[in-house]
């Protein structure tokens, strides 16, 4: 009996990764392209999704959050949509150098 090599669902492929698209912003309105969309977000409310030990970026009670929308015509992974939502602003030393 032969076995057959396959690929580890774990192993990636050699940098660089080259993701080829689209990215829209999304207006509640109409859809322009843009890579993305920053918003206010009350402090309080952006602390809940933020794990406890990350500081907050914040001034005057409230964080910027936001979103970035992305369609991928092309990547390792294949074709796919991403979203990714921003909580807020997080400083967390020593890696970060805001």
């Amino acid at each position: 009996m032969e076995v057959a090599e396959t690929k580890s669902s774990s192993s990636y492929a050699k940098p660089p990764w080259l993701f080829k698209g689209r990215h829209f912003l999304y207006d509640l309105h109409c859809v322009i392209s843009a890579l993305y969309q920053l918003h206010l977000v009350k402090a309080e409310t952006a602390r809940a999704f933020i794990p406890k030990e990350f500081k907050l970026v914040e001034a005057f009670g409230y964080t910027l959050g936001g979103f970035f929308l992305a369609h991928y015509d092309d990547s390792p992974a294949g074709m796919f949509d991403e979203l990714v939502v921003i909580a807020g602003i997080v400083w967390n030393p020593p890696t970060s150098c805001a």
